[in-house]
């Protein structure tokens, strides 16, 4: 019964390590937008020599893609409203499609902006 339990215990270690692990390595991944314009921001704070802007530019290119992903994103649902004659009255127009026309203008602003940071820490670093 001994043999048992710890064989147990030492399962569902195991599992929560091999979980954690996961956790860490898609950590990055998970990160919210305003979390990794923070730790940008951060990252190019610190930035002083030449190979130090390297990790800067390689994050203001993520940035910059998941900037496009989400004007993407509302794109494509400002695309979706504009198909029903409902969201184009006056009364609904403001909360649907203008609302997702203006957030895909910024974050596409914003894409660009990250990619013009980009090419100036790559220009730092050569």
């Amino acid at each position: 019964m001994k043999a048992f339990a710890k064989s147990i215990l030492f399962t569902g270690a195991l599992v929560m390590g091999a979980s954690g692990l996961m956790a860490v390595q898609a950590d990055k991944t998970n990160m919210s937008l305003k979390q990794l314009v923070k730790q940008t921001k951060a990252l190019e704070a610190t930035a002083e020599a030449p190979t130090q802007h390297k990790a800067p530019a390689a994050e203001y290119r993520q940035l910059a893609q998941r900037q496009l992903t989400e004007s993407n994103k509302h794109a494509e649902e400002a695309a979706w409203y504009a198909r029903f004659p409902i969201y184009s009255s006056a009364k609904f127009r403001a909360i649907t499609t203008d609302h997702c026309h203006r957030s895909a203008d910024r974050y596409g602003d914003d894409a660009q902006r990250s990619e013009q940071m980009a090419a100036h820490h790559e220009a730092l670093a050569s």
